[in-house]
């Protein structure tokens, strides 16, 4: 990967000269891929400052920004609404196509991927995730035991993100966060768990596929909603479990756990079969999700917490007016 997001995008706004604007979705597209209009304007909203974000509007030529009216008439016509005029608009710009860059590092990956059991023992199984307060990730890895499920090991990582969430490209932003977390553990995973699909995906190749092959280890996706496929009957499957179809193949299950009011969506990340993939979710279980995924998610949102209550602090320490001093009284 050759560019940043943001050194992506800011190559996307050079190219809008003065007096003409773009929309989200052009903008999208010169990344190379329409998916990414939603991120693009949360990322400028994020990132007031980006040189020339004022050039970037919506469809009715609103700017994206809330105050970003006045250097919009500045620069050319604009109706009373403050809305730049359709004669302004760029249909397309030259490409900075860092997510097709993405793309194409995600099919030959995928070509990567093994789905079949191995026979080494398992006696630890591994989880991660993370939580996001602005641009700050609080990553976690957790393992526990394969018996006792009981925790093993914790380590708990604070990174700066650099990418935005993208719908089917969830594992650049989310997997350097993951990947410092894990190289702190003493001990790897035997298996790791993945808040995120791994063959259910439009690409056969999610977030769990691509932990997988980029850490070497056997990965299964566990995800709370579906993305791809669609789920078909089967009398041979258990009553708890539905076969979920992706390009003529099953490519992962939706699968009720205990005490859930519904499915979670499990395939195969790398280095596992998909049966495999479900037995093991099936004993990581107790109740509603893989346990050392449900520890790292509340690992996570604690910090997440602590964090804003802590800036929250700063915040008012420094608008806190002196105290005066009691001499002289």
């Amino acid at each position: 990967m050759s560019l940043r997001f943001a050194d992506a995008l800011q190559a996307c706004l050079n190219q809008i000269p003065p007096g003409k604007v773009a929309t989200c979705g052009a903008v999208a597209r010169a990344l190379g891929d329409v998916r990414a209009a939603r991120a693009v304007a949360e990322w400028l909203r994020n990132h007031p400052d980006t040189m020339g974000s004022h050039r970037v509007v919506r469809a009715d030529g609103r700017s994206i920004l809330p105050d970003a009216e006045r250097d919009l008439e500045r620069e050319g016509e604009t109706d009373s609404g403050g809305h730049a005029s359709h004669s302004r608009f760029l249909d397309a710009l030259p490409e900075a196509p860092l997510l097709q860059e993405l793309r194409d590092e995600q099919r030959r990956l995928a070509t990567q991927i093994r789905e079949r059991d191995e026979n080494s023992p398992i006696e630890r199984f591994g989880g991660a995730d993370v939580s996001y307060l602005g641009d700050l990730a609080f990553a976690v890895a957790v393992t526990v035991d394969a018996e006792s499920l009981e925790p093993t090991e914790i380590v708990i990582r604070r990174t700066v993100v650099d990418f935005p969430y993208i719908p089917t490209y969830l594992a650049f932003r989310e997997f350097p966060g993951i990947r410092a977390a894990l190289g702190g553990l003493r001990r790897k995973p035997d298996v790791l768990f993945i808040d995120g699909h791994g063959r259910l995906h439009p690409l056969l190749f999610g977030f769990a596929c691509y932990a997988g092959t980029k850490l070497d280890l056997p990965t299964i996706g566990i995800a709370k909603h579906p993305l791809a496929g669609r789920t078909v009957p089967s009398a041979g499957a258990p009553k708890d479990v539905a076969p979920i179809r992706l390009e003529g193949s099953v490519r992962g299950y939706a699968w009720r756990p205990p005490r859930a009011s519904r499915p979670i969506y499990v395939s195969v990340g790398h280095r596992v079969s998909l049966n495999g993939a479900l037995a093991l979710t099936r004993r990581a279980t107790r109740e509603k999700y893989p346990e050392p995924l449900r520890v790292a998610d509340r690992i996570s949102k604690e910090e997440k917490s602590k964090n804003r209550e802590r800036s929250a602090s700063e915040r008012a320490a420094r608008t806190r007016p002196p105290a005066q001093s009691s001499q002289g009284i």
